[in-house]
């Protein structure tokens, strides 16, 4: 870097404008590189395809069958060394963990690495940003990330600032809503010195900021702070860095995690029980003397058995389940403009209770358009074309046409420049005629253009010159005097139009001392089309909608009415920034249920709102697009950050919805209910398989069996509610009527009456059905026994083996639905009847032709008929637990 360069950039003196006008050389360039790096912000450290498999062991689940693993391994082990305690399916068992463990951590790891790769591939897009620097005295495109300290750089209307810098030449508007959330456009002008190269104050007169965006004007800067160094990379930076506080638990695993607590106390319960019922029963049925060391032996066979019986408890398929169901659904949310970052939090979805939504681009459209004007006497019209008009707001603008598009300036300009432009405006106006022109002056409010002739077009608040307008134009064109009564009408048109959330902007044409009122312009941000539905199924579903905007009162109260979210203003609750904080944290709390609107917002009320109302147990949505949104969607139980919103809010966010739209949020609760649904079944399924296996192993040295199941049996049935069941149940269709339910509290076990009921009634069911079969109750085991039986006690086993697979198979019909009809949209989830008929036809096979290696022996068309009928009994029992668990609601 040359003296001059170095003084210019880096000292505090008085700026050397010639020298920074002609920018840095490439060799300067390198050297400031070299020294103090370039404008690329830091990125969270990309996980590896082994990292996010290693992650996955963090589950609650898969932790519990790494300790199951461990156990029988070493239960092996010592099966190995003292033979009496060994088991002959242990090595079945411990290849069946292992599965289960390899694939619910493969679904999971191969899910986020997929979302991970998607979410660097937008990130990757975003940042592809250029800005025109001056290198080596020309102007040239640069990417953002490759500027460098000292450089020059010219922004204009439209541009995002590259880099945090100071003003020499020039003059802009610039807003800098995205870091503060401020809406109001701040005035940035030529700096004589470098005073402020290293302020971070926002409202600093020469000072711009990175991820600012110009509205109006053109500047040169030198770019003084880069990279993580400016303020945007200051919280890029907070929200990347990796020793970060304990973040709060995400509802689903916090369930899950109660559920397996409870399946632990179980397992452990009934291996008790099982244990001392073996060591109890031995000694009372033994027939040689009862010695220490027989005593012992039976102790440690005992144990053996308590340790088989606790890792049965174990769901292994949960893991497994919700890896899939979670890896489907956030494939189907790419699909439907929905990036989910974080499976867990989008899980939460399902659990959301309060939504805390932008208004800008995700209740309302985001663009200003003009819709109406009130003329100077009063009247209301949908159009004004004459060419005085159109030259007006097309001269006094200082957006620009690109392709036939309105770009640059602010979105009022834009509005105006588009009106004009469907009415033909740059045909007819001479852009020649302008003398001078002066942008938005925030001390006037308001905007001029001085043509040659004298004639000056003037656009502001009314309120600032409807005392001296003389005269309005009519919509013939021609010319009234505008008087009193006028002027009342026209400010009562003027509250009426605001109520209505109209922005109100005059159009005056000033000749001599003559003050010619053109128009009153309505403007509006309409309410998306689709908002209105989606608040309505949001607040059906259970979900509260509070609007947080940076608007005035009466501007977020018109719109919350008009889409839906405030309904009643006696009851409903509507804030500003200034009441907000002067409530404290516990009346706040007292206000949360009932609040609706938050206006004048300002960025850590948001932040505040989410604590606040995690502090209650609710389970927290918040959508941003901003930095200064960041801190908020982090924290939020669910982040929605904005497709067009900053790199920084997307990082920060757990969701991306791709096209700002509320209704793709409501897709993100209704796919994360169905999720919950799905996982709410497969328990059912899985846990009354669970539990008749428990209770027949408690009951065998009751009853004097031996183990009622063989070792291939064990991992048929295994397999059955593990991989096929999650396979099955993993495809369960999307019903729109989830959306009519309330939302379960965040407290509230995952095992609800109804699983509890369904689990308890199918499991006692299956057990009772297999005593009856193998206690030959009633003689039905000899009914279906053909005569001369070799193996009359493999034949009863064969039977009742039948009998509770067909159950298991039946119930899964029950579990789909918790309506009377089993068969509603099962067409929908092809797998699930491709499985479960693939399961009922290898069954019948097995039993069949299954010999040695099932333990089984053929069975007659009787005996297997029977086992049916009796399997399917399994429904009308089912259907009696419904209607009682219906009228009992």
């Amino acid at each position: 870097m040359s003296e001059k360069q170095n003084k210019a950039v880096l000292d505090k003196g008085l700026l050397d404008r010639k020298a920074l006008e002609q920018g840095l050389t490439e060799e300067q360039a390198a050297q400031s590189k070299q020294q103090y790096g370039t404008n690329a912000l830091a990125k969270k450290e990309t996980e590896s395809l082994w990292s996010m498999f290693i992650g996955a062991f963090d589950d609650i689940w898969i932790k519990v069958l790494c300790l199951a693993l461990v156990l029988k391994v070493v239960l092996a082990i010592l099966g190995v060394i003292v033979p009496a305690l060994g088991g002959d399916n242990d090595v079945i068992e411990i290849i069946s963990i292992i599965l289960a463990i390899a694939l619910a951590t493969g679904f999971s790891t191969l899910s986020e690495y997929r979302n991970t790769s998607r979410s660097e591939a937008l990130q990757e897009e975003y940042n592809k940003t250029y800005a025109k620097v001056f290198r080596n005295g020309k102007l040239v495109k640069v990417l953002t990330s490759d500027i460098v300290k000292g450089d020059t750089i010219l922004i204009q209307a439209g541009d995002k600032v590259p880099v945090d810098g100071l003003v020499f030449k020039g003059n802009v508007k610039v807003s800098q809503a995205a870091l503060n959330g401020e809406s109001r456009d701040e005035s940035k002008s030529a700096a004589d010195t470098m005073e402020e190269a290293e302020s971070t104050d926002y409202s600093s007169a020469h000072k711009v900021f990175m991820g600012s965006v110009v509205t109006s004007g053109e500047a040169y800067m030198v770019a003084t702070v880069i990279g993580d160094a400016s303020e945007l990379g200051k919280i890029n930076k907070a929200l990347t860095d990796e020793n970060e506080e304990e973040e709060r638990k995400d509802t689903s695993s916090l369930k899950l995690e109660v559920v397996a607590g409870g399946i632990g106390k179980l397992g452990v319960s009934a291996a008790a029980i099982a244990g001392v019922l073996q060591v109890v029963l031995s000694i009372m049925r033994a027939d040689e003397a009862i010695t220490p060391v027989f005593v012992l032996l039976l102790i440690a066979e005992a144990v053996m058995l308590m340790a088989s019986i606790v890792i049965m408890a174990v769901p292994e398929g949960l893991p497994m389940m919700n890896s899939l169901v979670q890896s489907m659904n956030t494939e189907s949310m790419y699909k439907k403009n929905i990036l989910v970052s974080h499976k867990a939090a989008f899980s939460d979805s399902a659990y959301m209770n309060l939504l805390f939504s932008d208004k800008t681009g995700t209740i309302t459209e985001g663009n200003l358009s003009l819709v109406e004007f009130v003329l100077g006497d009063g009247r209301i019209v949908d159009h004004v074309s004459h060419n005085d008009f159109l030259e007006a707001i097309t001269l006094n603008n200082l957006a620009k046409i690109s392709e036939g598009k309105a770009i640059g300036s602010n979105n009022m300009d834009r509005a105006l420049l588009t009106y004009a432009i469907s009415k033909g405006a740059p045909d007819k106006v001479d852009a020649s005629k302008v003398k001078e022109i002066s942008g938005f002056d925030s001390e006037k409010k308001c905007a001029t253009v001085e043509l040659n002739d004298g004639t000056v077009y003037w656009k502001g608040a009314t309120e600032n010159i409807i005392n001296d307008v003389t005269h309005y134009m009519t919509e013939d064109g021609s010319i009234a005097e505008f008087t009193s009564a006028e002027k009342a009408r026209v400010e009562e048109q003027m509250v009426a139009q605001a109520k209505r959330t109209m922005k109100l902007l005059s159009v005056v044409k000033i000749i001599g001392s003559q003050k010619i009122l053109l128009a009153v312009l309505s403007l509006r941000d309409n309410v998306r089309k689709d908002a209105i539905e989606t608040v309505e199924v949001l607040n059906r579903a259970g979900i509260q909608v509070v609007m947080v905007t940076g608007d005035a009162e009466e501007t977020a109260v018109a719109i919350a009415k008009e889409a839906g979210i405030l309904k009643d203003e006696k009851t409903e609750v509507v804030l500003t920034h200034d009441e907000l904080e002067q409530l404290s944290d516990d009346e706040l709390k007292k206000k949360l249920p009932n609040l609706r609107v938050v206006s004048r917002a300002k960025p850590l009320d948001k932040k505040r709102l989410v604590t606040v109302a995690q502090q209650l147990d609710d389970v927290c949505g918040m959508t941003g697009d901003g930095v200064n949104d960041a801190p908020a969607l982090k924290q939020a139980d669910i982040g929605f950050a904005m497709g067009d919103g900053t790199a920084v809010a997307q990082e920060a966010g757990d969701v991306v919805i791709l096209n700002n739209s509320l209704t793709s949020i409501k897709d993100c609760v209704l796919n994360s209910r169905t999720m919950a649904k799905s996982v709410g079944k497969f328990l059912i399924f899985q846990l009354t398989v669970n539990i008749s296996t428990l209770l027949m192993n408690i009951l065998a040295p009751i009853l004097g069996w031996t183990e009622p199941f063989s070792i291939v049996q064990i991992l048929w049935i295994n397999l059955i509610m593990d991989t096929l069941a999650a396979m099955a149940f993993g495809g369960e269709p999307i019903l729109n009527r989830y959306m009519n339910e309330q939302p379960a509290k965040r407290s509230d076990n995952i095992l609800t009456g109804y699983i509890k009921s369904a689990i308890g009634v199918s499991s006692i069911f299956i057990t009772l059905g297999s005593i009856l079969i193998l206690e030959n109750v009633g003689g039905i085991t000899t009914a279906v026994m053909p005569a001369g039986c070799s193996n009359p006690d493999l034949y009863e086993k064969t039977f009742m083996f039948a009998f509770f697979i067909y159950a298991i198979i039946f119930n899964s019909l029950n579990t789909r639905s918790e309506r009377f009809n089993l068969f509603e949209h099962i067409g929908e989830n092809k797998r699930f009847i491709l499985v479960m008929g693939a399961i009922f036809v290898l069954q019948t096979v097995l039993i069949q032709i299954g010999g040695e290696v099932f333990s089984t022996t053929p069975l007659t068309l009787k005996a297997l008929l029977v086992s049916m009928v009796l399997g399917v009994l399994i429904i009308p029992v089912d259907m009696v637990r419904k209607a009682i668990m219906r009228s009992n609601k």
